[in-house]
């Protein structure tokens, strides 16, 4: 068992590096995801571990950590008004991305293991078959090297198939693993259109580029009020004009941006941003 002293260093130096508040009450899940780290690089306990994050003398273990400290749940089509909304009230409209709907860019930031920023690809290729003149990027990100990796594989269980897609869209869009049954991969049209990154939100990604949604729920829940405001800050300007924020069902801008307006597409919430925000 660490000290409190212990854990609250731990847990400041995981809130300095990703934002991501443990309160005291859940040092617990902390000590835990401890516990399985160090348990992963051989080492004796937690307290052998603290000693190797305070010294500094292991970065994997280190990032390790990090990543273990992130909350990668998600499903496939998490929240359905949200993609209700994007496919009938947004793809929908012809006033969308300047008018034109030419071409939409999107950010699925934090996407943990892919299923938001692959809901969205199913949606914007029955979109694109509609209307083939059309085109779409989306850009999938996340701190976690691991949980990337498997976005950017496509891979995913029966289980994780099973949370939100229908058998039609699982069949139409996803392929059997030939090599590792019981997992699913998505079929490579669906990838053609995506890129992805690691971008950690509380630094540098001023190179991003522009777009005309960016996804970002749940991430603001799990930060403090000076990185929420920072957060956004940034956020404001990789939106176009008229452009959309989608935050997470228990999260909003009340209080950190006055740059946005809200809109209520269906059942969901989204918010646009003002032409001179």
């Amino acid at each position: 068992m660490l000290s409190k002293e212990m854990l609250e260093y731990v847990a400041t130096l995981v809130e300095k590096s990703l934002g991501i508040q443990y309160a005291r009450e859940n040092h617990y899940q902390l000590e835990k995801r401890m516990d399985e780290v160090a348990a992963a690089f051989g080492m004796r306990g937690t307290e052998e571990l603290f000693h190797t994050l305070r010294d500094r003398t292991n970065s994997k273990a280190m990032n390790a950590l990090l990543d273990a400290s992130t909350n990668n749940e998600t499903s496939f089509f998490r929240d359905r008004a949200v993609f209700d909304a994007f496919a009938g009230e947004l793809l929908g409209n012809p006033e969308f991305a300047g008018n034109t709907q030419n071409y939409i860019r999107i950010w699925s930031a934090a996407s943990s293991t892919g299923q938001e920023a692959y809901s969205l690809a199913i949606l914007l290729r029955q979109w694109q078959l509609q209307k083939p003149n059309r085109n779409y990027e989306i850009v999938v990100t996340d701190f976690s090297e691991r949980v990337l990796q498997q976005a950017k594989e496509g891979k995913y269980s029966d289980l994780e198939v099973q949370r939100g897609l229908t058998p039609e869209l699982l069949s139409k869009h996803f392929e059997k693993n030939t090599t590792a049954p019981g997992y699913w991969m998505v079929r490579p049209e669906l990838k053609r259109q995506m890129s992805f990154r690691k971008v950690n939100l509380l630094e540098d990604w001023s190179d991003i580029g522009t777009f005309h949604i960016v996804f970002c729920r749940n991430v603001l829940i799990y930060q403090n009020m000076e990185n929420k405001r920072k957060v956004i800050g940034r956020l404001i300007n990789t939106i176009l004009p008229d452009g959309y924020l989608v935050l997470g069902a228990a999260e909003t801008l009340i209080g950190l941006s006055e740059k946005f307006e809200i809109r209520r597409l269906g059942k969901a919430v989204y918010y646009q941003k003002l032409p001179k925000g």
